[in-house]
């Protein structure tokens, strides 16, 4: 008798793991069901579900259905980040990067940035890069930001590729300096819609450096710029308008027409 007692106990056990769903939980939280968010991530949290562990802490950060408490939020983040969550891994980090609710430290907001970063998480990535560039209350180590502006720039990142873009073009970070490599990676960031990389392409066109000198192409891409409200790109649209013919501002128009439709800008 005793062991079927035992066997019959251990047949429940499942039953109690699966009284909360985490796709319900979720669902609840997308829908803003805040009360029902926080009551099914709470006690999902409190069996070590990492997803939920980092949506609890979100929940503190925001307030959304409680009251909003930073350390709360870092407390979930951190344990979300010590079962291997990489937002909650950059959540972290952002709490020491900005000094909330702990004592501010960069080369322990570097730490968390770079085990996110090992898991691909492009933000950590060019956080942390910009972090050893810096080199603010850290170590510099420009080897360091570029390996990782790299890493983020093969993976979309448009600030990263803007940023290898310029080392190539003022021969910085162990880059000889290059005007057509700059040219290449400031337009995948361009076209990625990267307003500073639309308007640094948009002066190598008009300037002939590493590409060849196209008023039409330089107009396009600070039209671009200016959509996204970048000052200087508005400034050097105004240049180009006050310096053509109808003629020539009936092509660059056309130009610039075209990559509106085509490419985005940045808001």
């Amino acid at each position: 008798m005793p062991k079927l007692a035992t066997l019959f106990a251990l047949l429940l056990l499942p039953l109690v793991a699966l009284a909360v769903d985490y796709d319900e939980t979720y669902q609840a939280y997308k829908n803003e069901d805040y009360a029902k968010a926080l009551a099914g991530f709470t006690e999902l949290a409190e069996q070590n579900h990492m997803k939920a562990q980092f949506y609890l802490g979100t929940m503190y950060r925001e307030g959304l259905g409680v009251e909003k408490s930073y350390a709360t939020s870092l407390e979930w983040y951190r344990k979300a980040a010590e079962h291997g969550e990489p937002k909650a891994m950059h959540n972290v980090a952002m709490f020491y990067h900005n000094g909330i609710v702990v004592q501010r430290s960069f080369p322990t907001a570097a730490e968390w940035y770079e085990q996110a970063a090992e898991k691909d998480y492009v933000p950590s990535m060019t956080n942390v890069a910009r972090l050893y560039y810096k080199g603010d209350e850290i170590k510099k180590d420009i080897p360091r930001a570029i390996y990782w502006w790299q890493r983020a720039a093969d993976l979309g990142s448009k600030g990263a590729q803007h940023n290898i873009g310029l080392m190539y073009f003022l021969g910085e970070g162990g880059f000889e300096k290059d005007y057509a490599m700059a040219a290449e990676w400031y337009r995948k960031a361009a076209k990625n819609g990267s307003k500073e990389a639309q308007n640094s392409l948009g002066a190598m066109y008009f300037d002939g450096n590493g590409v060849e000198n196209d008023i039409n192409e330089a107009y396009a891409w600070f039209k671009l710029a200016a959509r996204a409200e970048f000052e200087q790109a508005i400034l050097n649209v105004s240049v180009i308008e006050a310096n053509l013919n109808e003629e020539e501002m009936a092509a660059a128009t056309a130009k610039a027409e075209d990559y509106l439709a085509k490419y985005p800008s940045e808001k």
